[in-house]
C-alpha cells in the first residue's frame, strides 16, 4: 500500500525563500534578528533602520556598526511582465508584411527578464532550525483525504443499477469503522502539528551571556588601564612622597594586571623610578652618617632615640591606614637614619628582584585573548540561536583562547576575571546540551506520532481502497450487461453484410 508520503514532508530539509530588493534582514550581536527592514541611513559609525522585531511589531533602532553580525538584502521574485501584444494588433489597415520588424520587440522582454531572474535567485535562510525543519503541512491533511474517499464510496455504488448485498454490507462496514476512527486520526493530527511547532522552535530560543554582560567584557582592562595612568601620574609628580605612591601602585598591576599591554612600559617606568629613588635616599643616608659621625656618643644616641620615636610613630599611622610600614613603601624623613636605612635597603632588593626575575611570554597578550574568546563565543550564542545546536556544540568545544585563559597565572589574570569566564563557558555548553537533548526528544517523539499515525491511515486507506475496488468491479459488470443489451438491440439490416459475407465466399 503506497505510505502517506505527505506526513514525512513535516522532517523537510533546506527550505529557501524569495527575497525583496531594498529590503534586509538584520541581526544585531544580542541575539536581536529584524526582518524587513528598511534603512534610514548609514553612516562609517552607525545604522538607523526600520523593521518587525521578533514580537511582528515595527520598530525603529539606531544601532553601531559594530553591533550588526548580519545585514542581508533581501530581493523577492518579481512576477513575469505581462507580453504587451505588438502594435501591428491595433491596427487592422497596416498591411501583413509589417509584423516582422515587430518581432525582436515581443523578444525583448523574454531577454531582459533572464538576468533578472538569475539575481532573484532565492537565497538559504540563515536560521539553521527553521530553516532545515519548517515542515508547514499539517498531518490533519491525511485524514481530510480519507474523508474525501470515504465519501466516493457512496458516490460510485450509486452508479451501479443493482449494487449486490456482499458489497453493500462491504461499504457499510467500511463506513462504519473508518468513520469511528477518525476521530482519533484527527486527535493525533493535532498533536503531531503541535509537535511540530515545538519541533521547528526547538533550540532556537534567544540566550544572553548571564555570567558576563557585555559591559563587563572588558573589565579586566579597564581596571588594568585605570591602574597604569595613576601609576603615571603619580611618577611624573616630582615630590618623593607621590614618587613612592606611584611604586605602590605599579606593585598592584604586578600582582594583578601584568597581562595589560600597557605593563611593560610600567615596568619599565618603575625600574626607572627605583634607580632614581636609590640613588637620592643613598646619598641622603651618606650624608647623615657622615654627619653624626661627628657628633659626640652622647648626642648621637639621642638622635637614635629620635629616629626610633619617628619611625613607631609613622608606622602607627601607616597602621591606622590599614598598612604594614614593614611592606609598603614610605617617604623616609630626611634626618632620619633608620627611616633611610631602611629605604635604601628596600630600593636596592626591590630592583635585584625585579631586574633578575624574568617577564612572562603572556605578559601583554591578556586583552587579544579575551577580545578573540568572546569573538569565538558570540558565534556560538549565534549558531545556538538559529537553531545550528550541532555547529554550537562543535564550536564550543574548540575555543582556544579559552583553555590558554584557564592556565595564565594569577598575576596575568586573577581569579576575579577569571571565574566568571569560567562560569560562563560552563553555562553556555550546559546549554547547548539541554537543549540538543531536548531537539533530540522531540524529534524521537515527532517522529514516532507520525509513524503511528501512518499506520493507522495506511490500514483505514487499504481498506477504503478495498471497498472501492470491488465497487468498480461491480461497476464494470454493470456497464458490460447494457453494452450488451444495446448491441443484440440493432437492427438486423445493420449486422446482414457481415452475416452474408462467408456465402458470398462459397
Amino acid at each position: 500500500m503506497k505510505k502517506s508520503s505527505i506526513l514525512f514532508t513535516l522532517l523537510a530539509m533546506g527550505i529557501t525563500v524569495a527575497q525583496a530588493a531594498s529590503v534586509y534582514t538584520i541581526t544585531l550581536t544580542s541575539g536581536e534578528r529584524f526582518t524587513d527592514c528598511t534603512i534610514i541611513y548609514k553612516s562609517t559609525n552607525e545604522t538607523k533602520f526600520s523593521g518587525k522585531n521578533k514580537a511582528g511589531k515595527v520598530v525603529t533602532k539606531k544601532v553601531s556598526q559594530s553591533s550588526i553580525i548580519n545585514m542581508r538584502e533581501v530581493v523577492k521574485q518579481e512576477e513575469e511582465p505581462e507580453i504587451t501584444p505588438p502594435a501591428t494588433e491595433a491596427e487592422p489597415s497596416a498591411p501583413a508584411e509589417t509584423p516582422a520588424p515587430e518581432a525582436p520587440a515581443e523578444q525583448a522582454p523574454a531577454e531582459n527578464t533572464t538576468p533578472a531572474a538569475e539575481t532573484a535567485a532565492p537565497e538559504p535562510i540563515a536560521d539553521g532550525n527553521i530553516a532545515q525543519r519548517a515542515g508547514e503541512e499539517k498531518a490533519a491533511d491525511v485524514t481530510v483525504r480519507l474523508r474525501e474517499k470515504l465519501a466516493k464510496i457512496d458516490t460510485e455504488v450509486a452508479k451501479i443499477s443493482k449494487p449486490s448485498q456482499a458489497l453493500l454490507n462491504q461499504t457499510r462496514n467500511v463506513k462504519e469503522r473508518i468513520s469511528r476512527q477518525l476521530a482519533d486520526m484527527d486527535q493525533r493530527a493535532l498533536e503531531i502539528a503541535k509537535l511540530q511547532d515545538d519541533f521547528n522552535k526547538a533550540g532556537a530560543d534567544d540566550f544572553t551571556f548571564s555570567k558576563v554582560s557585555a559591559d563587563e567584557r572588558d573589565r579586566y582592562v579597564r581596571d588594568g588601564q585605570a591602574a597604569y595612568q595613576a601609576m603615571k601620574i603619580d611618577m611624573k609628580e616630582k615630590k618623593g612622597r607621590r614618587k613612592v605612591g606611584g611604586l605602590d601602585k605599579f606593585e598592584i598591576m604586578r600582582d594583578r594586571y601584568q597581562g595589560i599591554t600597557e605593563y611593560k612600559a610600567a615596568h619599565d617606568w618603575y625600574i626607572k623610578t627605583l634607580h632614581d629613588l636609590q640613588k637620592k635616599w643613598t646619598r641622603m643616608y651618606d650624608k647623615e652618617t657622615a654627619s653624626r659621625k661627628r657628633l659626640g656618643a652622647d648626642k648621637r644616641q639621642a638622635m637614635a632615640t629620635v629616629d626610633e620615636r619617628q619611625y613607631e610613630e609613622l608606622a602607627a599611622k601607616l597602621k591606622e591606614d590599614g598598612d604594614d610600614i614593614a611592606s609598603v613603601w614610605f617617604v623616609p624623613q630626611t634626618r632620619n637614619l633608620k627611616m633611610l636605612s631602611i629605604s635604601v635597603n628596600k630600593v636596592k632588593d626591590a630592583i635585584r628582584r625585579n631586574e633578575r626575575e624574568p617577564i612572562d611570554k603572556a605578559v601583554g597578550t591578556v586583552p587579544s585573548l579575551l577580545q578573540q574568546f568572546w569573538s569565538d563565543m558570540d558565534s556560538v550564542r549565534m549558531a545556538m540561536v538559529t537553531g545550528n545546536l550541532e555547529g554550537a556544540d562543535e564550536q564550543i568545544k574548540k575555543v582556544p583562547s579559552y583553555q590558554i585563559i584557564m592556565g595564565l597565572k594569577q598575576q596575568l589574570l586573577p581569579n576575579e576575571y577569571r571565574t566568571p569566564i569560567r562560569e560562563q563557558y560552563r553555562e553556555t555548553q550546559q546549554e547547548i546540551t539541554k537543549r540538543m537533548r531536548e531537539y533530540r526528544r522531540l524529534k524521537a517523539s515527532l517522529e514516532r506520532a507520525i509513524s503511528s499515525l501512518d499506520r493507522i491511515t495506511s490500514n483505514a486507506e487499504a481498506q477504503i481502497d478495498s471497498a472501492l475496488a470491488a465497487t468498480q468491479k461491480e461497476l464494470d459488470a454493470d456497464i458490460g450487461e447494457n453494452t450488451m443489451e444495446v448491441v443484440q438491440d440493432k437492427p438486423e439490416s445493420e449486422t446482414a453484410p457481415a452475416e452474408q459475407q462467408p456465402a458470398a465466399a462459397n
